[in-house]
């Protein structure tokens, strides 16, 4: 018998924790060999990139501890998920690394100042090839997984590999230049490393305070505009404004504001709401939650303004209808609101001992009161029907009496 079946997040979360646990090794190993080396060496530039890859192992540390936070489910204290935890660790650690660099440039200044200085040895160099070789393997492993996955926190330590490779070059080259007779090579280089390393800094700040901050281009612009087409590929949705995709870590959250027909029901509308959010969730992997609003006009540039509900339109209508008319009641009635006034349906019960003539016109004196009454209606759509025909299989249509089926239509000049 198989096992439990492993959700889509749980797989995208295992595939991203093993590489980030071979990164974790790959930049254990160079750590202390960059290090070590370096030191006995005298190597100014490949302590540096020591220092670099030993920021790159604390990084793969706390992306796997940001990733098991970012993955516990919500609860009351954070009903949206941990998502942002993330970035808050992507922002501590480009703290990190921007300090590691200005150590880095310290020392190094430090060295030029003092003079005396010595080549490195042979090992030095070889280890800085290493380096890079190393570090370009790790970077094309984890960029592709983390472009499949979408996940920001991947991206970035991807690119924390492809920086290291970059200053180990620089390194390479100073020690290089050193050997062959320039020992200043190698503090310069070390220069060049922080560089490096402060430019990566920098980059993984601003993208996680843009997380953060919830900035539109956190989410990537290909995904935003995925949504907005999948959105309005549903028939009943007449457009979409205000579609708001926020990223929290690896998920992504979507608020969208749907206009749907003026007819809709309240139940047709959340029907349209829930395949807004379903489609979403089937087809866009990064997507954990959407929250759609249902409207029947664009809101976003005016208010709308706040009109007679059903019960006060209700009470109003019955209270114009005349005793010893042929109208008597109001069977059921719909109020259709738009910005500029209410479209209402109603249903008049009358009494099916007046002829066609006489109901008609009756309907027509009653709908022409309530149009000239200030109430802001636009338009009257009125069905007829009589009381034996409010009860379901009761009682026949007598010859001459106007049923439901027949509308007629009265609208404000």
């Amino acid at each position: 018998m198989s096992g439990p079946e492993i959700s889509k997040k749980d797989a995208r979360y295992a595939e991203a924790k093993w590489v980030t646990q071979v990164g974790t090794m790959g930049d254990t190993l160079l750590t202390l060999g960059k290090l070590t080396v370096g030191f006995m060496s005298g190597s100014a530039a490949l302590v540096a990139e020591g220092f670099h890859s030993g920021a790159d192992l604390a990084f793969d540390l706390v992306v796997l501890v940001g990733m098991k936070i970012a993955r516990k489910k919500p609860d009351e204290s954070h009903p949206y998920g941990h998502g942002k935890f993330e970035g808050l660790i992507s922002l501590l650690l480009a703290v990190i690394l921007l300090m590691v660099a200005v150590g880095v440039v310290f020392d190094a200044v430090q060295r030029m100042k003092e003079g005396n200085l010595q080549a490195p040895g042979q090992m030095a160099f070889w280890a800085a090839l290493i380096s890079i070789a190393t570090k370009e393997a790790l970077f094309h492993y984890t960029v592709r997984v983390g472009r499949r996955l979408k996940s920001n926190i991947m991206m970035a330590n991807a690119w924390h590999h492809r920086a290291d490779s970059i200053s180990s070059f620089a390194a390479l080259v100073g020690i290089g230049g050193a050997l062959l007779g320039y020992p200043i090579m190698d503090p310069v280089a070390a220069v060049a490393v922080a560089f490096f390393v402060s430019k990566v800094g920098f980059e993984i700040g601003r993208d996680a305070i843009k997380e953060l901050t919830d900035a539109s281009d956190a989410v990537d612009q290909e995904i935003r505009q995925r949504i907005t087409q999948l959105i309005n590929d549903i028939p009943e949705v007449l457009s979409a404004h205000f579609v708001t995709p926020r990223q929290l870590g690896p998920d992504i959250i979507v608020d969208v504001h749907v206009v749907v027909p003026l007819c809709l029901s309240a139940s047709e509308g959340h029907q349209v709401a829930e395949q807004v959010k379903h489609r979403l969730l089937q087809q866009v992997d990064a997507v954990t939650e959407v929250v759609v609003h249902v409207d029947t006009e664009d809101d976003m540039d005016k208010n709308v303004p706040i009109q007679s509900n059903r019960n006060e339109l209700m009470a109003w209508i019955i209270k114009e209808i005349q005793t010893g008319h042929p109208v008597v009641g109001v069977i059921r009635l719909q109020p259709n609101y738009t910005r500029h006034g209410i479209l209402l349906d109603v249903v008049l019960e009358v009494d099916e001992s007046y002829s066609f003539g006489e109901v008609h016109a009756d309907a027509e004196q009653l709908c022409t009161r309530l149009l000239s009454a200030g109430k802001n209606i636009l338009e009257i759509r009125t069905s007829l029907a009589s009381a034996e025909q409010r009860l379901p299989g009761k009682g026949r249509e007598r010859e001459g009496v106007q049923t439901s089926e027949h509308v007629a239509v009265f609208s404000a000049c």
